[in-house]
């Protein structure tokens, strides 16, 4: 899950701080979950098998968090090109990937949003529950239809919660992209698209800088609902 899940896979971090936070994590967790949780079986290729299912649980743990993250990336995606940023890309760290500089921006705003509602306890938290929750070589139809159910929950609010961010500025750009058209069939022999494509990068700033505690709220309100479809993952989990 640390080598994943945001924040704590940050490149920043070093390796060997992310291993001794792993460690220290186990040490804090094993006791608690020796007394309440199934117990270790004997046979090596169960066992084989326990660890692999808990180690795909830790994995998934992280991706599906990540995508809500994506969801930023994308909202910022949705009007780069519109107002001229999509040339100009960077290299996310978190997500060791290049992105659009305003998607970065909503990377960073998103993150600290994920640290002020305490979603970096949650992490730990969830892989304290995966035990609880996670069944143990257990799987029926119920289980799966409901596992692949909360999965497309989860991946389709991605793209609602991209849009939700996205269009206010994606409402204005087309606006102005519509008047400047209407402007140079009236005066066609003024460049009217040059002269309006710095108006059109002002007006969407503006928009990003009116609508960010809008865009907030809505970060938050993505993260918490993200972090409820992975509860209900885990429930549903194919043991």
């Amino acid at each position: 899950m640390i080598m994943i899940a945001p924040f704590f896979s940050s490149g920043v971090i070093p390796f060997r701080m992310k291993a001794l936070l792993s460690f220290l994590i186990t040490l804090v967790v094993f006791p608690v979950i020796s007394a309440t949780s199934v117990k270790v079986p004997g046979n090596m290729g169960a066992y084989y098998l326990l660890v692999a299912q808990e180690a795909m649980i830790g994995i998934f743990i992280g991706f599906l968090i990540s995508v809500i993250f994506s969801a930023f990336q994308l909202a910022g995606q949705y009007y780069s090109a519109q107002i001229g940023f999509g040339i100009s890309e960077v290299l996310d760290p978190l997500g060791q990937v290049s992105v659009p500089i305003v998607g970065q921006l909503k990377n960073f705003i998103g993150l600290l949003v994920f640290l002020a509602i305490n979603g970096h306890h949650f992490l730990i938290e969830a892989v304290c529950r995966s035990f609880e929750l996670a069944p143990v070589f257990g799987i029926g139809k119920a289980a799966a239809g409901g596992y692949l159910k909360y999965m497309v929950y989860a991946f389709s609010g991605m793209f609602i919660v991209a849009l939700k961010i996205a269009l206010p500025v994606l409402a204005v750009s087309f606006l102005i992209t519509v008047t400047m058209g209407v402007l140079s069939k009236a005066a066609p022999q003024m460049n009217i698209m040059m002269l309006g494509f710095p108006f059109q990068i002002i007006a969407a700033f503006g928009v990003l800088i009116i609508t960010t505690p809008l865009v907030v709220r809505i970060m938050q309100v993505g993260l918490e609902r993200s972090f409820k479809m992975l509860t209900k993952v885990l429930i549903y989990w194919p043991g």
